[in-house]
């Protein structure tokens, strides 16, 4: 692939424009090529910096707040917010880079902003200006910049009384530029694609949908709701999505709207800066709306709550140091870290038995001589964490010669993909004649993929594949004699080769 065709993304089919994403992608693959420790290093060192924007800013927010221990709290905050176990799959996988650029943005800007109400200097709007430019050619966070920018300048203008002149300039250089560049992405997304955003296919669902999404992050940011059991799970989403279960949650969340708006100017310090973190919150729930809601396995889509969870913890944090004890409060806070820090420890040993997997899978391939090599049975994911996959160009093999010295010039296929829960998972081959076989999976609560999405059947120029159970099992039917291939299925991080000559007998 050429750079242009990098740069604009021409061989993806989703609508979006993220030139500088992957203009900046591009000179870290330049730099560094695929190696593992320097990718990982930019994603934690991008995390760190991320993390020190959001102390900066709300400690910030606390002291003129007038609220005591302002550093501490937001301090306690923003330690929840590097340990918590939900920001693995942004902080590991490097397909979510540009999550962790998106916020960065953000937050860079309201440092700007927030500079900006203390000192009115114009270089404080050039690089604010010029942020949010290259941030419209990044992820579609973004659409909430200009928001954020309204609500902090706002509040200092509000409920701290700083100069309506400062304000009214930060709504004339910031906010409505920031709008002007929003509007001009829309108007280049639609000239481009004739579309509005990536996303914009998922806008009309049923209100439910939308509806029941914030009960359900909350459910699963604030009280770890992943690692419930299926069954718990299950229950309260239902009860999310139940006409009851949403009666209450946004009944109470009228009822707290309506005190805010009614007490603010009469609230303490914390719960005026408190409001605004509400608010910001919110506007994090708000863009996470329209998409789909991870209700399975225990990492997927983590990435998607990246932002949600710095004003989360930054929240709770302010409202626990309400308590008069100190001591009850370091108690308090230590006990939910430690919390996050055991769950924390579990999904790493999760994403450390993958990547052991993969790296195995990868560079134990049997030497085929000339043959065609079908992989039947490759890891998709080990509970939401992405693996190999299987994709009608090869995964497989591109990730290969990424990341394996030793080439091989087979063709090779990506027969189908799976999900791990554990990683001695796999399945076991049945040869039914000599080219019909059915490959099915050792273990129950897995299912087939195939580009990304469940399995289904399929067909090629030299087989072709019948999913008869997409929760278990497939039929392989050969097109050419079956001396021409080598067929490999996995069980853990082994290659096993078929024995088409073993007739009707399971193959573990």
């Amino acid at each position: 692939m050429g750079f242009w065709d990098y740069i604009n993304r021409t061989q993806s089919g989703i609508p979006s424009l993220y030139q500088f994403t992957q203009f900046t992608t591009y000179l870290f693959y330049k730099l560094w090529g695929a190696n593992p420790w320097c990718w990982h290093v930019l994603m934690v060192t991008m995390h760190a910096v991320n993390a020190w924007l959001v102390f900066i800013i709300c400690s910030r927010l606390f002291t003129d707040s007038g609220i005591k221990n302002a550093g501490a709290i937001a301090l306690g905050g923003v330690i929840l917010y590097t340990i918590s176990p939900h920001l693995s799959e942004v902080i590991v996988w490097e397909a979510s880079y540009h999550y962790l650029q998106g916020f960065l943005f953000i937050l860079l800007i309201l440092f700007c902003v927030q500079q900006f109400l203390y000192m009115p200097r114009y270089k404080y709007i050039w690089w604010a200006g010029i942020i949010y430019f290259l941030s419209t050619y990044s992820l579609e966070i973004f659409y909430l910049t200009p928001w954020f920018t309204l609500t902090l300048a706002a509040y200092y203008r509000t409920a701290l009384h700083y100069d309506k002149k400062v304000f009214k300039k930060t709504i004339q250089w910031f906010f409505i530029p920031q709008l002007i560049l929003f509007f001009l992405h829309l108007v280049a997304l639609r000239l481009v694609y004739a579309h509005f955003a990536h996303i914009a296919e998922n806008l009309v669902q049923p209100a439910v949908n939308y509806l029941c999404k914030a009960p359900k992050y909350l459910f699963h940011v604030l009280f770890f709701g992943r690692y419930f059991s299926y069954d718990i799970r299950q229950k309260v989403y239902h009860l999310c999505e139940s006409t009851k279960g949403l009666i209450v949650f946004y009944s109470v969340f009228i009822v707290l709207c309506i005190y805010i708006a009614a007490r603010f100017k009469k609230m303490a310090s914390k719960g005026k800066a408190g409001t605004l973190l509400f608010v910001w919150l919110l506007l994090s729930l708000f863009i996470l709306t329209p998409l789909a809601f991870p209700d399975i396995l225990l990492m997927f889509y983590d990435r998607y709550t990246y932002f949600l969870n710095a004003f989360v913890y930054m929240l709770l944090a302010l409202f626990v140091s309400y308590i008069p004890n100190k001591y009850i409060r370091i108690l308090l806070l230590s006990v939910y870290g430690l919390t996050n820090l055991y769950f924390t420890i579990k999904v790493n040993r999760y994403w450390q038995q993958s990547t052991n997997i993969d790296n195995s899978l990868l560079q134990n391939l049997p030497p085929a001589g000339d043959k065609i090599i079908l992989l039947l049975n490759i890891p998709e994911n080990m509970n939401g964490i992405a693996m190999i996959g299987a994709q009608p160009e090869g995964e497989y093999k591109a990730m290969r010669d990424q990341f394996v010295e030793k080439k091989v010039n087979n063709v090779i296929y990506d027969v189908a993909s799976y999900n791990m829960l554990t990683a001695k998972d796999g399945a076991h081959i049945m040869v039914v004649n000599d080219s019909m076989l059915h490959v099915t999976l050792n273990q129950w609560g897995t299912w087939w993929w195939y580009e990304g999405h469940g399995g289904r059947s399929y067909e090629t120029k030299d087989y072709k594949l019948n999913m008869i159970d997409s929760g278990h099992w497939y039929e392989l039917t050969l097109k050419h004699p079956s001396s021409q291939y080598m067929l490999l299925y996995s069980v853990g991080d082994q290659w096993k080769i078929v024995d088409m000559n073993r007739k009707n007998e399971d193959q573990n």
